[in-house]
């Protein structure tokens, strides 16, 4: 027998507004709208600005470190060839192979082309004194580095400049420029004293950060690069750094 009860549509189940986790609210999965900025004490904005302030120039210090220490690691290698060459008569085949079996070993890292191998041992025989280099050199990038041995003869002239790269936090184009119209016969020669201070934080070179190009097959020619530390080749696209020193992420801007 046929029931002549009428059945309603089904009950619709009430929308959760909380996630649940067997049976009870995920309080870990709720986060909280921040409130708008009129809501904040009268002093929030400057102290918002000060903590900006000390999250710049300390990002800049990390990042600057870990290139001083990978333009000293380019150094020492391009002095082992030297001294290679030297003792055992290593020919430039030898580098080629060298290249190879260094991107081999490091498929992440880049900077071990041929030719950039040969820009270290370049590197290495202007600068004999690896002092000088730690004092002077490693505070500018491997691309300035590459722009002073190519453009200046003199020692004097390329220690004038990168004490100016670092003063006025010029880019590598800005530097090319500036040796190209004479900056230091218009400014004087005296002052090759490198500044205690950081690059000034709205400078070029504070922008691009100081990190080591990802690529050097075309160092000789100006071009937007993304920075990555060698040491740490894991970067997103929006060229992350990874820095080995202070273990963090940080943000770089393409070079100019």
């Amino acid at each position: 027998m046929v029931s002549s009860k009428k059945t309603g549509p089904p009950a619709q189940r009430p929308q959760a507004t909380e996630r649940k986790q067997r049976g009870r609210t995920d309080r870990s999965a709720m986060f909280p709208v921040a409130p708008g900025t009129v809501e904040m004490p009268a002093d929030y904005a400057d102290w918002l600005t000060d903590i900006k302030t000390r999250i710049h120039r300390e990002r800049l210090r990390v990042v600057l470190a870990s290139n001083a220490a990978m333009v000293l690691l380019y150094w020492d290698i391009g002095q082992s060839i030297i001294d290679k060459q030297t003792a055992q008569g290593y020919g430039t085949r030898v580098i080629d192979r060298l290249a190879a079996d260094l991107r081999d070993a490091f498929p992440d890292m880049k900077g071990f082309s041929p030719r950039n191998l040969k820009y270290m041992r370049a590197f290495a025989a202007a600068w004999p004194d690896r002092e000088v280099v730690q004092a002077a050199l490693a505070q500018v990038t491997w691309y300035h580095n590459i722009t002073l041995l190519e453009k200046l003869d003199t020692h004097e002239e390329r220690l004038w400049y990168a004490a100016r790269t670092v003063e006025h936090g010029w880019s590598r184009n800005i530097l090319a420029m500036q040796i190209e119209t004479r900056a230091r016969l218009r400014h004087g020669k005296a002052q090759n004293n490198f500044p205690a201070t950081l690059p000034p934080e709205d400078s070029d070179m504070a922008s691009s950060k100081s990190i080591i190009p990802t690529d050097y097959a075309q160092a000789d020619q100006p071009q937007v690069s993304h920075f990555q530390c060698p040491a740490m080749p894991k970067w997103s696209n929006w060229a992350a750094v990874c820095c080995p020193i202070a273990e963090v992420a940080i943000c770089a801007r393409d070079a100019k």
